[in-house]
């Protein structure tokens, strides 16, 4: 029989300055999030004493109240008091209404903060995948090259696709998610991403070709991995959404509100939002060449941004160009030095393992670190830790330009191709200034560490929701 949580509901609600306090309320996987008309009748301290609650925190706009893993059932029962009804508040007019989410406190939200907001909501679902997906490919990888498993074989291609597979259809899964975070229907939105990821569709984006749809001319971008535009044509799709459900009769709804969202925004996304992520990866490329007349310049750059420039999925457009470097010179800096930002994830994960109080940061950031460590991948570190909060991005751009600068002036660079982490440490070992290289690796996790712990314990970093 589910636990009655009605008491510590009105409690909540008495803690947060009332129900007429409250103007909207939705929840995490651990935690309430409340809207309020006055932040300043949030008593943190009455509600802390409360037996079921665990702490509470401000962050991103929302007042916080800590549950843990009950918090769905707290959430539900919160929702059926009669205070909370009266006022309008309901599951569904959060998750249906696009205006509800700009209502939500957002306009008074700096950009950053919205950014990295919306990107948690978007990403942290996939952090456990990542994560185990992640060690799949790598030991694959590593039982590959020990000539055990052979790369062309069914065996590899299993556990290997674990991780690429959802790299791979990521517009799908990402298109889900942010249909919930932008309140629109999340079905419709993986249709979406489903639609521009069809082979038919995909196989002929090739990036830089010109392309013809509808008769119109443009210049393609494949869409495989990345997540800009799908981001910007859920998002889009959402306000359309919400105006033809205000105008269409309700009888119609059913059918025609998809109907029109899917027509209109599969080519839009093809034509425009793909386009748009195309431009973003050319910038990155006139940045590098600017940078790549100096090779400190650039290792301290590389070091420090690179791994934003992953998330961004912008990467693909700088490989090439590493990589033809590397094959006409033998030795190339950007790529040993882009790893360093890989390694100040780490320091920032091991910190929050150590000295976070909350049960589930420690558990995301020990298991990111791990991964991380393990084979290099950096997702769930990114995307559960260090996007939750603009004061670890900092950390991680610190850390990562200062082992930038170090390997910079050590002259380190790759003569191969080679990912971070130490399943991939052996191909480093023909590194230019392999000395150097380590050097950088220690600098960078000793920076993070350290530049996090302090952040910690000075209570300046208190909140990963």
């Amino acid at each position: 029989m589910a636990k009655d949580y009605t008491d510590l509901c009105r409690s909540i609600i008495k803690g947060v300055g009332g129900a007429d306090n409250i103007t909207n309320v939705i929840h995490c996987a651990t935690r309430l999030r409340f809207s309020l008309k006055d932040p300043g009748r949030f008593d943190q301290d009455a509600l802390k004493k409360l037996p079921d609650v665990l702490g509470t925190a401000i962050g991103a706009g929302t007042y916080q109240v800590l549950i843990g893993n009950q918090v769905e059932r707290v959430y539900d029962q919160l929702l059926d008091l009669p205070e909370i009804l009266g006022r309008g508040i309901t599951k569904s007019a959060g998750i249906d209404d696009p205006v509800t989410a700009a209502a939500d406190d957002a306009a008074k939200l700096r950009l950053l903060d919205r950014f990295t907001r919306m990107m948690s909501d978007v990403f942290t679902p996939y952090i456990p995948m990542l994560a185990t997906g992640g060690i799949a490919s790598g030991v694959i990888g590593l039982l590959t090259n020990m000539g055990v498993v052979a790369s062309d074989s069914l065996t590899y291609q299993t556990f290997y696709a674990i991780f690429y597979g959802l790299i791979n259809f990521f517009p799908i899964m990402l298109a889900f998610t942010a249909g919930k975070h932008f309140r629109c229907n999340p079905y419709v939105a993986a249709t979406l991403g489903a639609s521009i990821m069809y082979p038919g569709v995909s196989n002929l984006l090739v990036t830089g070709e010109t392309v013809n749809l509808l008769g119109i001319s443009f210049p393609a971008f494949n869409l495989s991995g990345s997540f800009i535009p799908i981001l910007l044509a859920v998002f889009c799709m959402s306000y359309v959404e919400h105006f033809l459900k205000e105008d269409l009769p309700e009888s119609t709804q059913f059918i025609l509100v998809p109907l029109v969202c899917l027509v209109l925004f599969v080519p839009l996304t093809i034509m425009v939002f793909g386009p748009l992520g195309g431009l973003l990866a050319n910038g990155i490329l006139a940045v590098y060449n600017v940078l790549a007349a100096s090779p400190v310049l650039l290792e301290t750059v590389f070091g420090a941004f690179f791994s934003l420039v992953i998330l961004l999925g912008l990467h693909w457009a700088v490989l090439p160009i590493e990589l033809g470097i590397l094959s006409s010179q033998g030795v190339e800096y950007s790529l040993a030095a882009g790893g360093m930002g890989n390694y100040a994830v780490l320091g920032i994960c091991l910190a929050v393992m150590v000295f976070a109080k909350n049960q589930e940061d420690k558990s995301v950031a020990g298991s990111a670190a791990f991964t991380n460590f393990l084979c290099g991948i950096t997702e769930p570190g990114l995307y559960g830790v260090v996007l939750r909060n603009k004061k670890l991005i900092a950390a991680l751009i610190y850390s990562g330009g200062l082992a930038g600068l170090i390997m910079g002036l050590g002259n380190v660079g790759a003569t191969n191709f080679a990912f971070s982490g130490l399943l991939a440490f052996g191909a480093w070992f023909g590194a230019q200034n392999f000395p150097g290289y380590c050097l950088g690796i220690l600098v960078s996790v000793a920076a993070s560490f350290i530049s996090t712990s302090v952040l910690l314990k000075s209570g300046q970093v208190k909140d990963f929701d």
